[in-house]
C-alpha cells in the first residue's frame, strides 16, 4: 500500500493549470523560501497520509476535470507516490487526463542530479513549473509568482499555451472544505494570506 502525505486536495481548480483540474497539495518541503504562502506545508510531519487509491477515489465524483496538478509542499520529494497515483488516475479516466507539477528544484538540476523517481515523475507529466517562489521577483504571471519561474511544456498536449505564459495569473478561487474551514488556489498577491487571514477571523471564519 503506497500513501502520500498531503495537506489537502481540491476535487475543481481553474487557477492552477489548463482548464477545470483536480489539485492535491503535498505536505513537507525543505526549500523554506522567504515569503512562502503556504509555510504551514513544509512539516514532514504535519498533513495526513492517504492511501494512492483512496485519494483517486475521492476524484471518482468530479467527472468534469481536465487534468490534475501537484502542488505543495514540494512534489518532488514524493515524486514515487505521485507517479503510482497518476497511473491510479489514469487507469481510472476514460478522457486521458493532462498532469502539471510544480517544483523547488530547477529543471536542469532534476536532469543532472535528479534521483530516479524524480525523472520517472518528470516523464509521465505534461507541464513542468519549476524553480524556488523568490519574493524580490515577486511577478503575477501565468500560473507562478515569480520572475525566475519557469513552464515547461513536455508533452505537445499544451503547446498552444507557450505563447500565454507571460500573461496575467488567473486569480483566486474559494472553498469550504469538509470541516467548513475556507481554503484558496491560486497565486496570490504579496501578503495576501495574512491579510486575507485577519479579515476572515475578524468574521469568525476559519482560513487555511
Amino acid at each position: 500500500m503506497t500513501t502520500i502525505r498531503l495537506a489537502r486536495y481540491s476535487l475543481h481548480c481553474s487557477t492552477l493549470g489548463p482548464g477545470v483540474r483536480g489539485v492535491v497539495w503535498v505536505q513537507g518541503c525543505s526549500q523554506r523560501c522567504p515569503g512562502c504562502t503556504s509555510p504551514e506545508m513544509r512539516d514532514y510531519n504535519g498533513g495526513i497520509e492517504m492511501d494512492v487509491k483512496e485519494l483517486a477515489e475521492k476524484f471518482d465524483a468530479s467527472s468534469d476535470l481536465e487534468g490534475f496538478t501537484f502542488s505543495g509542499g514540494e512534489p518532488m520529494d514524493q515524486a514515487e507516490a505521485l507517479t503510482e497515483l497518476i497511473e491510479e488516475l489514469r487507469r481510472r479516466r476514460n478522457n486521458d487526463p493532462s498532469f502539471m507539477s510544480y517544483t523547488g528544484y530547477v529543471f536542469e538540476e532534476l536532469q543532472k542530479n535528479g534521483l530516479q523517481s524524480h525523472q520517472k515523475f518528470v516523464s509521465n507529466i505534461d507541464i513542468l513549473i519549476d524553480g524556488p517562489f523568490i519574493e524580490s521577483q515577486y511577478a503575477n504571471l501565468l500560473w507562478r509568482g515569480s520572475a525566475n519561474q519557469r513552464v515547461y511544456f513536455l508533452t505537445p498536449r499544451y503547446k498552444t499555451w507557450e505563447s500565454r505564459i507571460n500573461e496575467p495569473g488567473q486569480g483566486l478561487e474559494f472553498e469550504f472544505d469538509e470541516n467548513d474551514v475556507i481554503q484558496w488556489a491560486g497565486i496570490p498577491p504579496l501578503n495576501f494570506k495574512e491579510n486575507f487571514q485577519k479579515l476572515m477571523e475578524q468574521q469568525g471564519v476559519n482560513v487555511e
